[in-house]
């Protein structure tokens, strides 16, 4: 059992990065991270700039890993699903994009991974761990007036 990251080397797969490395921790168990290859050829990522920001952001890490290549003939849905089933993870992560509006569209991958996931997903969003901007002192100082 394992917690599974669908990582793709963006700010959005940074952040859920950190969230599965802490639930990893949390839950003792392994880290599968699954490094998606780009499926729209006008993106200029590529599966070795996923890689090096990955090894890069796991220089310090002390959970157990490991790193695997989404096939190319897949989407990454399909394959996040059948490493998913292959390893009986026990959470899917996933970093999703900030945006949108009150209904927020989801792209297919995501859609298809929530929809169809065999275990809980957990989704983050890039500033899920930045730190806290004044918010706290500012409700404190309201409910004092």
């Amino acid at each position: 059992m394992a917690v599974l990251l669908s990582y793709h080397g963006n700010e959005e797969s940074n952040a859920a990065l950190k969230a599965a490395t802490a639930m990893t921790e949390l839950t003792q168990t392994s880290l599968v991270i699954l490094v998606a290859t780009p499926m729209n050829a006008d993106d200029e990522r590529t599966e070795m700039d996923a890689q090096e920001k990955l090894w890069k952001a796991l220089e310090h890490t002390s959970v157990p890993f490991q790193v695997r290549n989404a096939p190319a003939n897949q989407s990454i849905a399909e394959s996040v699903l059948g490493v998913a089933q292959e390893i009986e993870a026990d959470l899917i992560v996933l970093g999703l994009r900030i945006g949108g509006s009150r209904v927020t569209t989801l792209g297919h991958n995501a859609s298809n991974i929530l929809l169809d996931a065999p275990c809980p997903v957990l989704t983050t969003t890039e500033y899920i761990f930045e730190q806290p901007h004044s918010h706290a002192s500012t409700s404190s100082h309201r409910a004092r007036r």
